[in-house]
């Protein structure tokens, strides 16, 4: 999150306008617009003003953890649902092997389900924000594919 934004969020929760703000700070108007759309950054007096006024240290205002503390979460979060995606390509083969096994066709749908949702849980296994960097319709025709696949499989085998 940029100082704009924050200094933008800190202010609207405070129920202040820019111009009140602006008055508070001794600037005009312009300069506080100027500084939510991160076109400029006030000096320290001002900044020791806005820490003060919206009850938040310099720290909060102007650093970026936000943003690295989003990125932890992510990663993690995508670690959990590449571990589920193991675990529901394990059962898959389970099911796979228990139908050779016991020659049990209805089994191959625990293992299509095993594989459906194991493609969705890959897909997820990797943070948003590399997700959203890749080609998108690139993915959405693999996991289509992938997917009726899998469903074209387990029916042959039920049937």
């Amino acid at each position: 999150m940029t100082f704009g934004e924050k200094l933008r969020e800190y202010r609207a929760a405070e129920g202040l306008t820019q111009e009140q703000l602006a008055d508070r700070l001794y600037v005009t108007r312009a300069a506080v617009s100027k500084w939510e759309r991160d076109q400029g950054y006030p000096g320290i007096d001002s900044l020791k003003c806005i820490a003060k006024l919206m009850n938040c240290t310099l720290d909060e205002l102007l650093s970026d953890d936000d943003a690295v503390n989003e990125r932890r979460l992510e990663e993690r979060h995508a670690k959990k649902m590449y571990a589920c995606a193991v675990v529901c390509f394990a059962i898959a083969v389970l099911f796979a092997l228990l139908t050779y096994f016991l020659q049990i066709p209805l089994l191959l749908i625990g293992a299509g389900c095993g594989v459906a949702a194991y493609l969705v849980f890959a897909f997820f296994s990797r943070p948003r924000f590399k997700r959203m960097k890749g080609n998108l319709v690139y993915r959405i025709v693999v996991f289509s594919a992938l997917f009726l696949l899998v469903i074209a499989i387990t029916l042959a085998g039920v049937l």
